[in-house]
């Protein structure tokens, strides 16, 4: 006789169940897309039953929701991490910023900001996951302003908006030109240095 599925008090999934959907629903999302993956996929290769997804996410869009949710967290949490050690010297948190982001978006198989990828695919301004889009990117706009403040420049806000542009246009840019050494993605810290001094 086979085990049941372990269930908490509420009938809802047991943790690990959860767990195992929001992962593989993650990576499947990121590389293949949102709307190419269908639930039957993810249960599949989750090794869950579809009642086990539903109980944990009542639609598909709030498994989304979750993903991006997930995706925001662990970004700004990690971007305030690394990039915290820095707060004293504005510029050196911002070299290194964008020289992480410069080695990150032209790795080969790097498959682009996840907010603007999902936004590109759900147009909809009502979807529940735009807000999340929207929050994350305020959040780096908020951490760009700090760092544009601290450099003590005219008109910050203006700076904080041109630095936000360079690194979103080196999201979206990383999806033509991909990797390689030769890519217009590597000119991100000289570019982020030039608006600086133009700025200044």
């Amino acid at each position: 006789m086979g085990r049941s599925m372990k269930t908490e008090a509420d009938g809802s999934p047991a943790p690990r169940a959860r767990d195992k959907i929001s992962s593989v629903a993650a990576d499947l999302f990121y590389r293949e897309g949102i709307r190419a993956v269908g639930v039957e996929t993810i249960v599949k290769q989750a090794g869950v039953t579809k009642i086990s997804l539903y109980r944990s996410f009542p639609s598909k869009d709030d498994l989304v929701v979750a993903y991006l949710e997930e995706r925001s967290r662990t970004f700004l949490d990690n971007w305030d991490e690394m990039f915290d050690r820095h707060r004293d010297d504005p510029r050196a948190q911002l070299r290194a910023i964008m020289t992480y982001l410069a080695e990150r978006t032209t790795t080969e198989g790097y498959r682009g900001c996840p907010f603007i990828n999902f936004c590109a695919e759900f147009p909809d301004p009502e979807h529940p996951g735009r807000k999340v889009a929207r929050d994350t990117k305020a959040a780096l706009r908020e951490r760009f302003l700090t760092i544009a403040m601290a450099l003590d420049v005219p008109r910050p806000q203006k700076l904080a908006d041109g630095l936000l542009l360079l690194i979103e246009g080196a999201y979206a840019i990383s999806q033509t030109f991909g990797g390689g050494k030769d890519g217009p993605g590597h000119a991100l810290v000289s570019a982020a240095e030039a608006m600086v001094g133009g700025w200044s």
